[in-house]
């Protein structure tokens, strides 16, 4: 399965690492406007990066996104995550995008916009220190009884 992924910051890299270390054997790119970045890919986990602009069709070209299974945008913004993956999907053909979201308040732009899966960081985010605080709170609850 070929994987383009944009954005190589914490989360584009460790999705990167994970999918080339997997059994499965993948093809990975990893766009990302910063040559250091990109530098710092490739130092780690080879020749995969394309340094550029995720939004723009050039750097995905060149990136082969016209052949890419699934396209997952990381980068920071919400913006520049919706334009690759509208990107990917309407001009590239991409099969499958999956996009970070940074506010619950865009998911359903993204779905309208034909975006296959969102990852919502805020939902996660709480969803994990809810999960912590409950354990907590349900352990101070049984030292009260």
């Amino acid at each position: 399965m070929y994987v383009l992924i944009v954005g190589a910051g914490r989360v584009g890299t460790a999705l990167a690492r994970w999918l080339l270390t997997s059994e499965a054997e993948h093809e990975v790119t990893v766009i990302d406007r910063e040559s250091s970045r990109c530098a710092a890919l490739e130092d780690d986990l080879g020749s995969i990066s394309v340094t550029g602009d995720g939004t723009e069709a050039g750097t995905l070209t060149r990136a082969g996104a016209n052949r890419a299974d699934v396209f997952i945008a990381t980068m920071g913004a919400d913006e520049d995550n919706l334009v690759a993956c509208q990107l990917a999907k309407h001009l590239f053909g991409a099969a499958r995008t999956i996009s970070l979201v940074n506010g619950s308040d865009r998911n359903v732009l993204f779905n309208r916009l034909g975006i296959d899966v969102i990852v919502d960081i805020a939902d996660l985010a709480v969803g994990m220190i809810q999960g912590e605080l409950s354990s907590f709170l349900a352990e101070e609850v049984e030292d009260l009884a």
